[in-house]
């Protein structure tokens, strides 16, 4: 982190350290709806693609806009949302994948 700010900004130092713990302890979320997106895509279903990211995008920042007024979650609530939404999006991929199976891998 101190690589993009002096050293005497210890606050932000701080707030950026608490965000990476929060989103860094997520990041397989991320990675798996990548894999979704390439799968879905890969199979002929770029609309599914295009769903999850809608419902991860729309996710976050409906989330974040209204997480962040609340003054006991502040800033913390925009992190958050991040890995709600992709969690959210990872869910429904998977879901879809499992129900429609055999029309997805047999076809």
């Amino acid at each position: 982190m101190q690589l993009f700010v002096s050293a005497s900004e210890t606050v932000i130092v701080e707030e950026g350290v608490r965000y990476l713990h929060i989103e860094g302890a997520f990041y397989c979320g991320i990675g798996c709806l990548f894999l979704l997106y390439g799968f879905y895509r890969a199979i002929g279903k770029p609309a599914m693609s295009l769903v999850l990211t809608i419902i991860s995008l729309g996710t976050r920042v409906m989330l974040a806009y209204l997480l962040s007024p609340v003054p006991a979650i502040g800033v913390t609530g925009i992190w958050w949302a991040i890995p709600i939404g992709w969690f959210l999006a990872d869910t429904v991929g998977i879901v879809y994948l499992i129900g429609e199976r055999k029309e997805i891998l047999f076809s």
